[in-house]
């Protein structure tokens, strides 16, 4: 079932045979001695995942504002001004509250849900982060990898006690995989739309409408009544658009064909970060720790790197290997980290072809700028390219 991963890259991207076991010279002996592993979890208490569902680095400083609808697709604005109103909707139920009015209003408001559907790079994470940070406390943002990573950690009603507070929930990337996340999310909303006492909006982007979800993943149509009540529960914005992440496989392709062996390691022994933020590994060392560390905690892993380079990524027939890299993949492109890979591999389709998008991405941004010697973390830090941030060129943002 993981042939198409290799379908859409190996023909497409790079050969890349090789690695630091076929180079004896000194250097790389003292490379492969001590450049071996993914920095430590530092904490697995659930408390502290939590508090780690915030907008990640890319998105830290982003909001309404800086978010460049194209006026060739009117959605995008249309979307942008929904979601601001909707912001505004969810401060005013708080500040409701405060006043002790919230049973009042929640009744003639009730519990509210936008699914912001559109293709890749047109801006819904963006938007997402943007309606976090327009709303002023009580809210969680964590992508829908994570959350159900979460639930099958904690169990539900654990992971429903750690939102009793939260009047806001931001999921990224809704998407179904196989039966039980069906029901597990549709039981999840269920529980938390229609508690009592305290509303809750949510707010989650995809790029699969909600009534086509689990579509060429498992037998969706046999758990229609599941995914029907998902849908049901949302007010649907789609956003059409261009990627603003300009995905050229043959760019790709370049770009990835010129980091053979050793064009990596010149690359990572060049790179300015401190040796424990840059981490070079070949992928079967890669795969391995990636298999050691449940899927919730990559994030932790992503935020303590500034570098990371990978050596021989071959094709992959395990599945759940496949998905591993691809969710790490998504806290590195949260993050920001620096990445530098000879690659070989490809598809789950619409996960893997987001997965390539952002490596396209990361790949582009390491290539064309000169990486800084230390990460920038002060409130004033610019929004990242992309929708809403600073452009080199006049072509409004997808």
């Amino acid at each position: 079932m993981f042939r198409g991963w290799h379908c859409l890259l190996d023909e497409r991207l790079i050969d890349f045979r090789g690695g630091l076991a076929h180079d004896t010279s000194i250097g790389s002996t003292i490379l492969e001695a001590r450049v071996d592993h993914l920095p430590p979890v530092t904490s697995s208490a659930i408390d502290q995942v939590v508090r780690g569902f915030v907008p990640t680095r890319r998105f830290a400083h982003v909001s309404f504002d800086s978010y460049q609808p194209d006026p060739r697709y009117p959605a995008q604005r249309a979307a942008r001004d929904r979601l601001s109103e909707f912001a505004a909707g969810v401060n005013q139920t708080r500040r409701a509250d405060l006043l002790g009015r919230l049973v009042r209003m929640g009744a003639a408001a009730g519990p509210q849900a936008i699914y912001l559907d559109g293709g890749y790079g047109v801006g819904k994470t963006h938007l997402l982060a943007a309606t976090y940070h327009a709303v002023s406390d009580q809210r969680l943002y964590l992508s829908f990898g994570e959350l159900a990573y979460t639930i099958s950690r904690l169990g539900l009603e654990p992971t429903l006690a750690a939102m009793d507070s939260t009047r806001l929930l931001c999921i990224d990337e809704f998407e179904l995989d196989d039966v039980a996340q069906t029901r597990m999310a549709a039981m999840f909303l269920r529980r938390l739309l229609e508690r009592r006492g305290r509303p809750i909006s949510i707010v989650t982007t995809s790029n699969t409408l909600p009534s086509d979800l689990g579509r060429g993943r498992f037998a969706a149509e046999a758990f229609q009544r599941d995914i029907g009540e998902i849908a049901a529960r949302f007010e649907v914005l789609s956003i059409d658009g261009e990627d603003y992440r300009h995905r050229h496989w043959d760019e790709l392709a370049v770009a990835s064909a010129e980091d053979h062996n050793g064009g990596i390691r010149e690359a990572f022994e060049k790179d300015p970060a401190p040796d424990h933020a840059r981490v070079l590994l070949r992928w079967p060392e890669l795969a391995r720790e990636l298999e050691a560390v449940h899927p919730v905690h990559y994030a932790q892993i992503a935020t303590q790197l500034q570098a990371l380079y990978v050596q021989d990524l071959e094709r992959i027939d395990n599945q759940a290997v496949a998905l591993r890299l691809v969710h790490f993949v998504d806290k590195l492109y949260d993050q920001e980290v620096r990445l530098r890979i000879s690659l070989r591999a490809g598809g789950y389709e619409k996960k893997y072809r987001r997965c390539l998008s952002r490596l396209h991405e990361l790949v582009s941004e390491t290539k064309a700028a000169t990486p800084p010697t230390h990460r920038d973390t002060a409130p004033d830090t610019p929004p990242a390219r992309g929708p809403g941030g600073p452009r080199a060129d006049p072509t409004p943002a997808g």
